[in-house]
C-alpha cells in the first residue's frame, strides 16, 4: 500500500509545477463575424499551439470588436494591459505584430491561420514557422 500524500503537499507540487510553465499569450486581429467552425482560424490556430506543446494558452484581440478595422482603431494601452505578464506573445500575422510593436510588446509573429492565408497551403512553409515558432519558445 503506497502512502497518500496530503492535499497540502499535492497543492506544493502543482504550483511548484506551475511555475516553471510558460504562459503563451496569442493575439490576433478581432474577432470574426461568423460562428466558429471546423478548419476556421481558431481550429488552426488551436491545432498549432497543441502541436507546440501548449494545452492552455490565452488569447485576446488588438481590436475587440468584429468588422472593418486600422491601425488607428488600435488602443496600444488596451494592447499593453492585456499582454502583461505573460512570458511569451505571439503575434498571428502582420497587423497584429505591427500593433504589439506599436505598443512596445516584445513579440513573435506566426503568419494568420486564416483559411484565406494562401501561405499555408504550402505544407513545408507552415511546418517551417510552427518549428521556429518552437525554438523561439523553447519548447
Amino acid at each position: 500500500m503506497t502512502k497518500q500524500e496530503s492535499p497540502s503537499a499535492i497543492l506544493t507540487k502543482i504550483i511548484g509545477a506551475s511555475r516553471t510553465m510558460t504562459k503563451v499569450l496569442l493575439v490576433g486581429i478581432n474577432p470574426s463575424g461568423k460562428p466558429f467552425r471546423k478548419g476556421c482560424s481558431l481550429d488552426k490556430m488551436n491545432v498549432w499551439m497543441k502541436s507546440l506543446g501548449f494545452e492552455y494558452y490565452s488569447f485576446s484581440n488588438v481590436i475587440p470588436y468584429a468588422g472593418e478595422y486600422k491601425m488607428k482603431d488600435v488602443d496600444t494601452l488596451f494592447v499593453k494591459s492585456f499582454s502583461n505578464g505573460y512570458d511569451k506573445v505571439i503575434a498571428l500575422g502582420g497587423f497584429a505584430s505591427r500593433a504589439l510593436s506599436r505598443a512596445g510588446v516584445d513579440h513573435y509573429t506566426l503568419p494568420h491561420p486564416s483559411p484565406l492565408n494562401r501561405k499555408l497551403n504550402d505544407k513545408d512553409y507552415e511546418k517551417r514557422v510552427i518549428e521556429e515558432c518552437r525554438e523561439w519558445l523553447g519548447a
